[in-house]
């Protein structure tokens, strides 16, 4: 079983009041228009997909709705954010925005390398090698004391 996992409304549920929550996938609907919520995950998700993707050692799951457990909770921040921004009579409260920055520097973060993602169990480029297509440069640094310079030491 994956470690990686979709994001759900079930997962936005328990970081808002139901009544709140409710308010912000039904309010300012035109007739016929749908929950935007289920929008709003797939845009969260693409995201955060593309922030691990800039980390060049980071390795994504072929799955484009999964994402690691790592980064989950940053996502429902930034999924609240962005279904609160639907309302602009309805501002933010100060947890939640700073929740949301926090949710920005930690993804920023997982683009530098900077936090360990959980692997995929079944990632992108993976034509059964278990490796990835890539090269990795080294660089032969120059010693720049010599033997001759020593002697006086």
């Amino acid at each position: 079983m994956s470690t990686w996992s979709s994001l759900t409304a079930a997962d936005v549920q328990p970081a808002l009041a139901a009544a709140q929550l409710t308010i912000l996938r039904q309010r300012s609907l035109s007739e016929g228009q749908d929950d935007p919520l289920p929008a709003l995950l797939a845009e969260v998700t693409a995201r955060v997909r593309g922030e691990i993707r800039a980390g060049r050692k980071n390795r994504l799951e072929r799955d484009a709705t999964l994402l690691p457990p790592e980064l989950k909770l940053a996502a429902i921040h930034l999924a609240i954010e962005a279904l609160q921004a639907r309302l602009p009579t309805l501002a933010l409260s100060p947890d939640q925005v700073r929740l949301a920055n926090d949710a920005r520097q930690l993804l920023a973060r997982a683009g530098r390398g900077e936090i360990a993602l959980s692997a995929p169990d079944d990632p992108e480029g993976d034509e059964g090698t278990g490796r990835r297509n890539s090269v990795e440069v080294l660089r032969h640094r120059p010693h720049p004391v010599s033997g001759q310079q020593l002697k006086n030491l």
